[in-house]
């Protein structure tokens, strides 16, 4: 089967590369019997290291595809010509867009699977797009994106749930694939590496972590937490961990510093910008707590990348993130301060709690793999081939 990929997104920091990049990795490795062809502008294909196993098709754009569907850009007519062009000439038996957010019209017959990783941003526009041009623009993308797929797919069940009702999809016609902590995400000694990282990030050496990891964008409610750990009494410092410079996405990064400097908090707290995944695993190691206080998230994959290390995680009760956590970690209301201080003042204070949620975390991130969601992917590609030649 030769199966088309657009991997527009592969060097994405945010959760949509590391899906493309781990989903399309683990996908080749596990069925080698299919051809892999990856779709891809030239900008992201320098940045990228792809499969060996996969061929690359480099179409050249006037702009990096990512940045120009951010949340102040727009893409050219003629480069999204040009991928639709390229995926035509090529003739695949199915091709798959790893995300909704890179989406382009695919021409022809060949069957495509779209993957949706959530709602958010039908449910809550105002925080996901800055403008009306923005908010209209991707609407226009979502409606040819539906309208085009063969096959819908999402990242939980209650995404899958979220999808169905907002864009008024039968269930049936919605798969569900999982995601899973990369194997860099586990339990670590870390008594050579623990001040090296600390340092390289300008994190203290004696104070209890909280931990948020992700994007710094305002549906992430960032604001919230801030406000919520300043009632905090216990010796803590706050390391948000995300790209708050080069991020394409709508960000909060200037309200949140604000917030920061308004409340007196900014020697407790620390922006880090991006980090790589061998001193994220060491933060996920030394840390005391992850805390994720989204409004909404389609799967939260900090969230049992954190759980595999063993660390402690706080999440909000929205989305899918009670889905995902179940009873490993404690959960409460995003839009209460409240709820925020009290947990972390239990994680802090209460070593029992914490080494109870440490080894319930550990067991419940082993339900979750890349190779459980790469083999349901291929299936559903499989499928979708299938149907496409009768």
């Amino acid at each position: 089967m030769r199966i088309g990929i657009d991997a527009c997104t592969w060097a994405n920091r945010r959760g949509y590369g590391r899906f493309t990049r781990t989903l399309v990795r683990t996908m080749v490795a596990e069925s080698p019997q299919h051809d892999y062809t990856l779709v891809v502008d030239q900008r992201t294909a320098a940045e990228s290291d792809f499969p060996e196993a996969a061929r690359i098709e480099i179409v050249e754009t006037s702009e990096q595809p990512t940045q120009a569907a951010s949340a102040y850009g727009s893409r050219r007519a003629r480069d999204v010509w040009k991928m639709s062009a390229t995926v035509a000439r090529s003739r695949f038996d199915v091709f798959l867009f790893p995300t909704s957010y890179s989406f382009f019209p695919v021409f022809g017959k060949t069957p495509t699977v779209v993957v949706f990783h959530d709602a958010i941003a039908e449910q809550h526009p105002e925080f996901i797009f800055p403008r009306r041009r923005s908010r209209l623009m991707w609407k226009l993308k979502t409606w040819l994106a539906l309208r085009r797929a063969d096959r819908l797919v999402t990242v939980s069940q209650n995404a899958r749930q979220q999808i169905s009702t907002v864009f008024r999809r039968p269930l049936a016609k919605i798969d569900a694939i999982t995601e899973g902590p990369a194997d860099c995400f586990q339990l670590l000694d870390t008594t050579n590496s623990r001040a090296a990282v600390l340092k390289r990030h300008r994190l203290p050496e004696n104070v209890p972590l909280i931990l948020y990891v992700g994007g710094i964008s305002p549906h992430k409610n960032l604001d919230t937490l801030v406000r919520a750990a300043r009632q905090v009494k216990e010796p803590w410092h706050l390391v948000l961990v995300g790209d708050y410079s080069g991020d394409s996405f709508f960000s909060s990064y200037n309200d949140v510093s604000e917030l920061t400097q308004k409340l007196g908090l900014t020697e407790r707290l620390t922006f880090t910008g991006y980090v790589p995944d061998e001193d994220l695993s060491v933060l996920y190691n030394v840390a005391t707590m992850l805390v994720l206080p989204s409004f909404g998230e389609g799967f939260g994959l900090p969230v049992i990348e954190a759980m595999a290390c063993g660390l402690p995680v706080a999440v909000s009760n929205r989305g899918s993130l009670p889905e995902i956590v179940n009873d490993a970690g404690l959960l409460f209301d995003p839009s209460s301060e409240k709820e925020i201080s009290d947990a972390i003042s239990r994680l802090l204070t209460n070593e029992s709690l914490r080494n109870e949620l440490r080894n319930k975390s550990q067991a419940r991130a082993k339900l979750f793999s890349w190779k459980n969601g790469a083999r349901k992917m291929i299936s559903i590609l499989e499928a979708a081939a299938r149907a496409g030649r009768t």
